[in-house]
């Protein structure tokens, strides 16, 4: 595996484990860049739409499109099951690092 793509996979674990951190299991993606970026890996929106975007794809968050102005959406990753398996280290998700971090 290459360097980026372990970046890649933590990025994505970290993000389900900061949604698996709230009590109704959902963030909005600008609270999500801000903790990940404050967590020392490097993001910024569009990066972080796209984790979003293969995280749905793979089962582990269903993203809501919450209307902020007519032409923009703000997007609210929910957690799914699968989601929470994969934050735990109890589920092995392709392009998300497995096991505990921190």
């Amino acid at each position: 595996m290459s360097a980026a793509a372990a970046i890649i996979e933590d990025r994505r674990l970290r993000v389900l484990k900061s949604i698996n951190e709230m009590g109704n299991r959902m963030l909005n993606e600008e609270v999500l860049l801000r903790v990940v970026v404050a967590s020392g890996r490097a993001t910024d929106f569009d990066t972080m739409r796209a984790d979003l975007a293969f995280l749905e794809h793979a089962g582990c968050v269903r993203i809501e499109k919450m209307p902020r102005t007519p032409s923009t959406d703000m997007w609210l990753a929910h957690l799914t099951d699968a989601g929470v398996r994969a934050a735990d280290g109890l589920q092995k998700i392709a392009g998300v690092a497995h096991g505990l971090m921190f």
